[in-house]
């Protein structure tokens, strides 16, 4: 079978017709505007020099730095709102009530503590026991002078009997100035457990309140201060979105002679340059006789005697 082979020569060069554009320039005679072109290899030259560091503090760094906008400059500083945030949160306490409620709750009266117990019973328990037991007496005086006249009236005075009697509301008079005097204590003492359970609620009470009011105020103040945090950030963030703004517009005014240029160059290179010069050599295979013979017309019955087949 032969080989089929393909040669492609291709060349490209700049139109001699573009070549002032990029090298010389061209005259104000030349010049389609009538204004003489510089070429744009010189231009580029003229704008990037040789890439040394003047040439860029010279193009870049000075401008900016004229524009307040080099370096840290381009940052928004803190706003007002957030500067006057710091000096809130720095100057931050804990609420008050806090320590109040602390208070309220530490040395709270205890149950188990006599000399608790005893600062709240009542100075004036003993006076009404005192009062109480006396009367009982009164009675009980009254009591030994009706025995003593029943007694005379019956002869019986000084007695055995009397005596007995006697006894008997002696001891009766003791055990009841006792239970007088126990019942004053029972009651002083449940009143002092009384005083002392509804005084600690009623700190505790207190406590919790204060607690309670410390939390909200502080709440409140945290809500402010996210509220002039968020206003604060808002000012910053257009204050920066000024300096971005003057930004691409410096920088814009800076890179105009570049932009231009490149704008003309990608111009002249969207006009056709390339030359294409394509040559093209193939090497077929030689066609077979029966192929030739079809080519023509023969067909059918003609080309099968042809080919020998009605010997």
């Amino acid at each position: 079978m032969a080989q089929q082979t393909q040669q492609i020569v291709q060349t490209t060069s700049l139109p001699a017709a573009f070549e002032p554009f990029y090298k010389t320039g061209l005259t104000a005679a030349e010049s389609p505007t009538k204004t003489a072109i510089p070429g744009l290899i010189p231009q580029a030259f003229g704008l990037y020099g040789q890439g040394t560091p003047e040439q860029f503090n010279k193009t870049y760094v000075a401008p900016l730095k004229a524009a307040g906008l080099y370096g840290a400059d381009r940052v928004a500083g803190l706003s007002e709102a957030q500067q006057l945030l710091g000096k809130e949160v720095t100057g931050m306490q804990t609420p008050e009530q806090f320590a109040l409620a602390q208070a309220s709750l530490t040395g709270l009266p205890s149950l188990m503590d006599s000399a608790t117990l005893q600062s709240y019973m009542s100075p004036y328990t003993q006076g009404v026991v005192d009062v109480q037991q006396l009367r009982a007496i009164e009675d009980a005086k009254k009591a030994q002078l009706l025995g003593n006249l029943g007694a005379s009236r019956k002869g019986q005075l000084g007695g055995s009997a009397q005596i007995l009697a006697g006894t008997e509301r002696e001891r009766a008079l003791q055990r009841q100035l006792g239970e007088i005097q126990a019942k004053g204590l029972q009651d002083a003492f449940t009143a002092a457990q009384k005083g002392i359970e509804s005084d600690r609620l009623a700190r505790i009470q207190a406590g919790e309140q204060l607690r309670s009011l410390g939390i909200a105020n502080q709440t409140a103040d945290i809500d402010r201060l996210k509220m002039l945090g968020a206003y604060g950030d808002l000012q910053r963030a257009t204050e920066q979105q000024k300096l971005d703004t003057r930004y691409q517009e410096l920088m814009r005014g800076i890179q105009y002679p570049e932009t231009q240029l490149e704008k003309l160059s990608s111009f002249i290179r969207g006009v056709p340059m390339t030359d294409l010069v394509r040559t093209q050599t193939e090497n077929t295979p030689t066609p077979s006789f029966a192929s030739q013979l079809t080519g023509l017309g023969l067909s059918g019955l003609s080309l099968y005697n042809l080919l020998g087949g009605n010997k």
